[in-house]
C-alpha cells in the first residue's frame, strides 16, 4: 500500500490501516451521513458517491445513508469492497485533488450514534471454573445505548436504606465498566447456529464501550436473573466504529480452553485481540486492560448467540465483557473517557474511538 496523501496521517493512530466509520454532520450541511476518518479528517462517504458514475449499485446506496445499518446487512464482501476504494481514494496520487474535496476537519464535525442498535447483548469474559461450560451473558436495552458525549443522567432505583431497609432513590455508587464491543451484520437463519469460524461473516467492527453500572442498585436485584436497573440505564458507545479488518494485526492467541469445552463453542483457529484499554476520570488515569487475556472469544460469544437457534440480525451489538472496572464511586461533575490501542501492521498502532462521558444529577 503507497503512503496516504493526507497531511499527518502517517503519524496518526487513524491512519490508513484504520479508517473506522461514523455518522456526522456539520452546521452548513446538518444532515448526518457516513463518514471514514483519516488523522484529523472525516471522508464523506455522501459526498464521494454523488462524484462518481456508479449510484445505484447496493454499496453506494448504503452509503448514501444516515446510518451504517444497510451497510451492515451486505455483508462481508461489500465492507471489504468498500474498505478497498476508500484505501484507494487517500493513497491513489491522482485521485487526491478529487478526494480532498470530500474531507471534513474533525473539529468542525458534530458527531451521531454510528447505528440503529437492533439488540444488546452483555457477555462476561472471564470463567470461573465452575462456569467455564459456555460463556455467560444478560440482555440489555437497545434503547438506552447512548453516544459518547452525551451525558450521564445519574439513575435512581432502589438501595439500601439501613439495616433491614430500602428506599428509591439516586444511586450512591455509579460505578465504569469498559468493555469492547463489537456490531453484528450479514443476519443468520432463523434456527440454524453460527459457528465461531463464521465470526468473520458476521461482525463489521467493533467499538468501546462504558457498561455503566448503579452497584447499590444491583443489591437487592436477584443474582439468578441477572442485572435490570442496575444496569439497564445506559451504556455508552463510541462514536467510530472500528473495521474488523483493520484489527487483523492485533489478533494475539486466546488463554488455552478447557479440554472438555462443548463442539459448538470449539475454534479451528482460537484467538482474541491484543486491545490495550484505559480508563480516565478528570483526565487522570484510574485502570488499565488488557481485552487480549480474556478467556472467552468473541467468536465464541458469537456462537453463544446462536447455540439455541436465535438469529444475528444486522446492527446486534455485543459487549464482550468487562475488561476494566476500578470499582469507582463517581460523582456528579465527573467526566468518564475510555481509550484503546491496538498494534497495526508494520508496527504501527491505531486506535478505536474513545467514549466519553459526563455524569449529571438525577432529574426528578
Amino acid at each position: 500500500m503507497t503512503t496516504c496523501w493526507v497531511p499527518g496521517a502517517e503519524e496518526s493512530l487513524y491512519n490508513i490501516h484504520n479508517l473506522p466509520y461514523g455518522i456526522f454532520s456539520t452546521s452548513d450541511e446538518p444532515l448526518p451521513r457516513i463518514g471514514v476518518r483519516i488523522a484529523d479528517q472525516i471522508l464523506d462517504m455522501h459526498k464521494a458517491v454523488l462524484s462518481g458514475d456508479c449510484q445505484t449499485c447496493a454499496n453506494c446506496v448504503a452509503l448514501r445513508d444516515p446510518a451504517l445499518n444497510r451497510l451492515l446487512t451486505l455483508g462481508r464482501e461489500s465492507w471489504k469492497q468498500v474498505r478497498s476504494q476508500v484505501q484507494e481514494a487517500l493513497t491513489e496520487p491522482s485521485l487526491e485533488d478529487i478526494a480532498s474535496r470530500w474531507l471534513t476537519p474533525v473539529t468542525e464535525a458534530q458527531m451521531h450514534s454510528p447505528l440503529l442498535v437492533t439488540d444488546f447483548v452483555d457477555f462476561t469474559t472471564n470463567a470461573p471454573d465452575a462456569l467455564r461450560w459456555h460463556p455467560r451473558a444478560s440482555n440489555g436495552r437497545a434503547s438506552t445505548i447512548i453516544p459518547s458525549g452525551m451525558d450521564l443522567v445519574r439513575p435512581s432505583g432502589h438501595r439500601r436504606e439501613g439495616a433491614h431497609g430500602a428506599v428509591f432513590a439516586p444511586t450512591n455508587a455509579l460505578d465504569i465498566e469498559a468493555e469492547v464491543g463489537f456490531i453484528v451484520g450479514g443476519e443468520s437463519e432463523f434456527g440454524r447456529p453460527v459457528a465461531p469460524d463464521a465470526f468473520e461473516d458476521h461482525v463489521f467492527g467493533a467499538v468501546l464501550l462504558n457498561d455503566w453500572t448503579a452497584r447499590d442498585f444491583a443489591e437487592l436485584e436477584p443474582a439468578a436473573l441477572g442485572p435490570f436497573n442496575s444496569k439497564s440505564f445506559a451504556t455508552s458507545m463510541s462514536a467510530w466504529v472500528t473495521p474488523l479488518e483493520a484489527l487483523n494485526a492485533a489478533r494475539t492467541a486466546a488463554p488455552q480452553p478447557d479440554p472438555d469445552m462443548a463442539s459448538y463453542l470449539k475454534e479451528s483457529d482460537r484467538y482474541g485481540f491484543d486491545l490495550r484499554l484505559n480508563i480516565e476520570v478528570n483526565g487522570v488515569a484510574v485502570s488499565t486492560a488488557n481485552f487480549g487475556e480474556s478467556y472467552w472469544t468473541p467468536a465464541q460469544q458469537l456462537a453463544q448467540l446462536t447455540a439455541g437457534g436465535a438469529l444475528l440480525r444486522s446492527g446486534l451489538l455485543f459487549g464482550a465483557g468487562e475488561s476494566a472496572s476500578p470499582q469507582w464511586q463517581l460523582q456528579n461533575g465527573d467526566v468518564v473517557k475510555v481509550t484503546a490501542t491496538a498494534p497495526g501492521p508494520r508496527g504501527t498502532t491505531i486506535a478505536l474511538g474513545e467514549v466519553e462521558s459526563r455524569v449529571i444529577p438525577s432529574i426528578g
